[in-house]
């Protein structure tokens, strides 16, 4: 699939735009939106070629699309992989971050990120390729990385403030999902699956709805995903769960499919 941005994008007006880079394994996508402007907002995504590294891959879709290189007001790189955990803030040592990762995911050539999570009294540490990385933060004018996780959360987290019972996010992805419980924004579990199906979607949110003691006439499960999913895991979810909401994406366009995390990150209104 070919990458399409706006024709009133160009090098010109560039700077008036934030734009996010999404690198998930197999693809990438890309987005932007002018905050001042209601309707500015667009997406595209494209797969890259498996054949090479990820890193060279990521390497020839910059040279063909030079609006990557465009000088914007702010540039977001989100990183979409599973390879993330959330730290204690009072035990996390910044000069320990690879060891800590290699630990825990078994990945001694990655490249360990973190990001600050103050509301959750945490930190988010992630990875990245270290060649995509020094490829990126060459290339690109400020970069700011983060994972799709944190901005997922902090979604989350504003919206269980004011919700009286307890609530499970559940964010659908390419081949995985994210899935979070909240008690007045308080973080009760948080946790990743690799799916194949619907059958192992209904299978991990009914596991997790019972390990967290959920109450199943009053809690409520949210589902980020497309309509056509939604329907399908409804059908059988509504026989054991009472409240059921699919989260409209705010675009006008209904077909347009935007990953979660980048729906959240336009949200926040940077």
């Amino acid at each position: 699939m070919n990458l399409h941005v706006p024709d009133t994008l160009t090098a010109v007006n560039s700077e008036k735009y934030t734009v996010s880079i999404r690198l998930w394994p197999g693809g990438l996508s890309f987005a932007g939106w002018i905050p001042s402007e209601k309707d500015s907002f667009f997406y595209g995504e494209t797969k890259t070629d498996r054949a090479k590294r990820y890193d060279y891959a990521i390497k020839d879709l910059f040279f063909a699309y030079p609006f990557f290189l465009y000088t914007y007001r702010q540039i977001v790189i989100i990183c979409a992989n599973r390879q993330y955990t959330l730290i204690p803030e009072s035990i996390f040592v910044e000069s320990q971050k690879e060891q800590l990762m290699s630990f825990v995911f078994s990945t001694p050539d990655e490249k360990a990120l973190y990001e600050p999570f103050d509301e959750l009294d945490s930190v988010v540490l992630y990875s990245i390729q270290p060649e995509v990385y020094e490829f990126l933060s060459r290339s690109l004018l400020r970069p700011t990385f983060t994972h799709a996780i944190t901005h997922l959360l902090n979604q989350w987290r504003k919206q269980n403030f004011t919700g009286y019972p307890k609530q499970l996010f559940v964010a659908l992805h390419e081949d995985r999902m994210d899935m979070a419980c909240f008690d007045k924004g308080a973080l009760l579990l948080i946790n990743s699956f690799h799916v194949n199906d619907s059958a192992d979607m209904i299978y991990y949110i009914l596991y997790i709805w019972k390990l967290t003691g959920l109450d199943q006439l009053q809690d409520e499960l949210f589902l980020y995903t497309n309509p056509r999913m939604f329907q399908t895991l409804k059908e059988t979810l509504q026989t054991y769960l009472s409240h059921i909401d699919f989260i409209q994406p705010p675009w006008a366009d209904a077909v347009m499919e935007v990953p979660p995390d980048v729906t959240a990150l336009f949200q926040c209104g940077l």
